[in-house]
């Protein structure tokens, strides 16, 4: 059972006044269940002011994500755009690659890609047959290479209004990994200090509570500028989204809704209650 649909069954034959705190305490176990977390979900109960606990909680969903809903927007006055797009492995990253420049390419766009999962041959190749499909220049090295290079020459080379650099997917433990991250930081803002002038990481929505360390850890790197969130659409529990959204208030520009480069679509807050309410 969906999370949205069992508070509808938790609370729909209780009579709220008389059994208030029974309650509570239901709707904060469902949230925990939900990956909201212990202490999120104990604030949220704590500001719910209304009786009506359901309604009050969705007024409450409404609140926390209407201000962070935001579009991909570019600057033309950068060229290139620089886009730098991270994210754990399994988060899918690489094909949101594909899906932001099929998004950007239709609103008039030239695009172009830079390959830097370097440690990765498979994912240079899928970028590649992404690149040729739309009809985007791809930077690569077709032999392991220092990813900062990749990104230096790709930025310096491209002609392009937008550059989407693809970096190798790691946890966001992994010292070392971090460290290769950084660097490409370092080395765009080089050739313009403004760069990159989007950070963009891509979160699985079905892992729960590890998306809170991903994303402060990350944000250790580069600013994160915006959060495109992948895999909504497989019955996923995401409480979590939510909780990231109240405590780092990034941006949610967008969400992956499936494998074609046209399966990207704006976070729809409507969408995202209804689809749970269903499942």
């Amino acid at each position: 059972m969906s999370f949205f649909k069992k508070l509808k069954s938790t609370f729909s034959n209780l009579v709220i006044n008389r059994e208030d705190k029974l309650n509570r305490e239901n709707l904060e176990d469902a949230l925990i269940e939900a990956d909201f977390g212990i202490s999120f979900a104990e604030s949220i109960i704590k500001d719910l002011k209304s009786s009506d606990l359901y309604f009050a909680f969705k007024n409450k969903i409404i609140s926390i994500l209407t201000p962070l809903i935001k579009n991909v927007e570019i600057d033309i006055t950068k060229k290139p755009f620089v886009i730098i797009l991270e994210g754990v492995n399994g988060s899918g990253k690489t094909t949101t690659v594909a899906k932001l420049a099929y998004f950007l390419k239709q609103q008039g766009f030239s695009v172009d890609i830079a390959a830097c999962d370097t440690f990765r041959i498979a994912a240079v190749d899928q970028l590649a047959i992404w690149a040729k499909k739309l009809n985007c220049n791809i930077f690569k090295s077709d032999s392991p290479k220092d990813p900062a290079s990749v990104a230096f020459d790709a930025m310096k080379t491209t002609k392009s209004d937008v550059l989407i650099i693809d970096t190798a997917g790691r946890l966001q433990n992994n010292i070392n990994l971090m460290n290769e991250l950084e660097k490409i930081h370092r080395v765009v803002k080089k050739l313009d200090e403004s760069a990159p002038h989007m950070t963009i990481l891509t979160i699985d929505a079905t892992i729960g509570q590890n998306t809170i360390d991903q994303v402060r850890e990350f944000s250790k790197i580069n600013p994160i500028s915006g959060l495109i969130i992948n895999k909504l659409d497989g019955g996923a529990k995401c409480g979590v989204i939510v909780r990231v959204a109240d405590e780092f208030k990034i941006p949610i520009l967008g969400v992956g809704i499936g494998e074609s480069e046209k399966d990207f679509a704006e976070f729809s807050i409507a969408r995202f209650l209804k689809d749970f309410e269903e499942q």
